[in-house]
C-alpha cells in the first residue's frame, strides 16, 4: 500500500504550478468534506489501504490543490478515491457536473492481442485491425498503468475495462503527462501509422457518427454505440435493436437455448423477468434442451432479486448441474448484481462459468452511494454494504472461470462469439 501512495504523491508533484478555475479554498474545504463522508460512509474504507496512508494522501493532495489545475485537481481526488480499493468505490475524474474532460475521436478496447479502435469516424477508419503502441513518447503499458491509478477497482479486470476506455480523454492524458498537451496527442499505431487528434466537447462528440471495426454492419454506422451493439454477433443484434434487456432464443443446430439477460431490472412496457423466465422453462419442457446458456457479459448491473425466479427454476433442475449442460457466460462488464447472480447461478444451480472474468470480487465492499458535495458539485460513489456472494470462495480475486474464452481483435472484427462457442462445445458430463 505504501508503494501506491508513492504513485500518487509522485503524480501529484509531478504536476506544474497553475491556478484552478474556481478558488483553491473551495477545492480544500470539499476536499476535506470529501475524506469525512467517505470514511464515514464507507461499510470498510481501510480494508485495503491503512488510514495514516490514506490520511497521507490526502493532505498531499490538499496541500497541492493551489499550484494544480482543475483537470489535475479532479486526477487527483480520483487518486485518492481509488485507494481505496474497491469497485463500487469510484470517482469520475472526466464525468463531473460542468467540468467534463473533452473527448478524442475514436474508442478503444483492450483485446488478448492488444488494445485497438473499436470505434471512429469514417475519416479514421483505416485505423481498424492496428495495435495501439504508444500515446506521444508513453508506451501503450505506462499509460494504461497510469491511467489505471484513478480508477476504483476490486481487481485486475476493471483495468482492462475502464483504462482504455478513458484513453480517449485529453485532460485525463494531459494530467498524468501521457501526453505533452490536452489540445493535441498523437497516437501511434503499430506499422508506423501516426494519428493526431485534437478535443471534441460532449455535445461534438455525442453528435459524432462513428463506425465501428465489427463487420456485422457492413461498415455502416451501427444503430447504437453502446458496447452491447459494438460487440453484437448476429445471433443477438435483432433482439438489440428492440432495446430488450432479457430475452431467450432456439439454436436448433445445438439444440440449446440461449438466453440474454442485459440489465437486472423489470422493462417497462415489457413482460416482467419472472413472466419470461417462465416463458423459458416452458419452452424446456416443449422440447429436448441439450444446453443452456445464460450471457451476463453486457450486464453491469441493478436489482440482483429480479432473477431470483430463474435461479430457483434452475436449482430445482439438478439434470443440468449433474450432466454439465448449464452455462453462464461472463465477462468484464460482468458486475454488482449480475455477478451477484452469475455467484448463485454457480453455486445454487451448478452451473458452469464461461468468459473471463468478471471486474468484481465475489465478496466485497458494494452498494454504491453518491457523495455529492456542494462547493465544488463534484460526485462520488462509496460502498455502504459488504456483500457476500459466496461464502466458500472468501477473499478471492475473481469469479472462478471454468472455461476461458478470452477475444482477440480479429474475432471481434468478424463478429465471432468465443465464449458462446466454448460452450456449445464443451464436452458434457458422463452421469452414471
Amino acid at each position: 500500500m505504501r508503494c501506491l501512495v508513492l504513485v500518487v504523491s509522485v503524480f501529484l508533484l509531478s504536476l506544474p504550478a497553475c491556478a484552478g478555475e474556481l478558488k483553491p479554498a473551495k477545492w480544500q474545504k470539499d476536499l476535506r468534506e470529501l475524506k469525512e463522508q467517505l470514511v464515514e460512509r464507507h461499510v470498510d474504507p481501510f480494508h485495503s489501504v491503512s488510514r495514516e496512508e490514506f490520511e497521507a494522501a490526502a493532505s498531499d493532495l490538499e496541500e497541492r490543490i493551489p499550484t494544480l489545475t482543475q483537470p489535475e485537481i479532479l486526477v487527483g481526488i480520483a487518486q485518492l478515491v481509488a485507494m481505496v480499493g474497491d469497485g463500487h468505490t469510484s470517482f469520475y475524474p472526466g464525468n463531473q457536473k460542468k467540468k467534463w474532460f473533452r473527448f478524442y475521436p475514436i474508442q478503444l478496447w483492450s483485446f488478448s492481442d492488444g488494445i485497438y479502435v473499436i470505434a471512429t469516424t469514417p475519416e479514421h477508419s483505416d485505423l481498424y485491425g492496428k495495435r495501439l503502441v504508444r500515446i506521444g513518447d508513453t508506451p501503450i503499458e505506462e499509460a494504461y498503468r497510469r491511467i489505471s491509478t484513478t480508477i476504483g477497482a476490486d481487481n485486475a479486470m476493471e483495468y482492462e475495462y475502464s483504462a482504455p476506455y478513458q484513453m480517449n480523454r485529453p485532460e485525463l492524458l494531459h494530467a498524468l503527462r501521457i501526453a505533452q498537451s490536452a489540445d493535441r496527442a498523437d497516437f501511434h499505431f503499430e506499422g508506423g501509422t501516426r494519428k493526431t487528434f485534437r478535443p471534441l466537447s460532449l455535445k461534438e462528440y455525442r453528435a459524432q457518427k462513428r463506425t465501428t471495426a465489427n463487420e456485422l454492419y457492413g461498415g455502416e454506422f451501427p444503430p447504437s454505440l453502446r458496447l452491447e451493439f459494438l460487440f453484437a454477433t448476429p445471433l443477438v443484434l435483432e433482439h438489440l435493436k428492440q432495446r430488450k434487456y432479457y430475452w431467450f432464443t432456439w439454436i436448433p443446430e445445438e439444440r440449446a437455448l440461449f438466453f440474454q439477460y442485459n440489465a437486472c431490472w423489470n422493462q417497462k412496457d415489457r413482460p416482467t423477468f419472472a413472466d419470461i423466465s417462465d416463458e423459458l422453462f416452458r419452452a424446456m419442457e416443449e422440447r429436448p434442451v441439450e444446453r443452456l446458456v445464460i450471457d451476463l457479459r453486457q450486464n453491469t448491473g441493478g436489482e440482483p432479486l429480479i432473477a431470483k425466479p430463474l435461479i430457483e427454476g434452475l436449482a430445482g433442475r439438478s439434470e443440468f448441474a449433474d450432466e454439465g449442460r448449464l452455462f453462464v457466460l461472463v465477462g468484464r462488464r460482468t458486475f454488482s448484481a449480475a455477478l451477484t447472480n452469475a455467484a448463485e447461478l454457480r453455486s445454487r444451480a451448478g452451473a458452469r462459468i464461461v468468459g473471463e472474468a468478471p471486474r468484481g470480487k465475489p465478496n466485497s465492499p458494494s452498494e454504491g452511494r453518491d457523495i455529492e458535495l456542494k462547493r465544488t458539485k463534484i460526485w462520488l460513489s462509496v460502498s455502504t454494504q459488504f456483500v457476500e456472494r459466496d461464502a466458500e470462495l472468501g477473499d478471492a480475486e475473481f469469479l472462478p472461470v471454468e472455461i476461458e474464452a478470452p477475444l482477440s481483435f480479429e474475432q471481434f472484427r468478424k463478429g465471432q462469439d468465443p465464449a458462446l462457442e466454448a460452450a456449445l462445445s464443451a464436452e458434457l458430463y458422463l452421469v452414471e
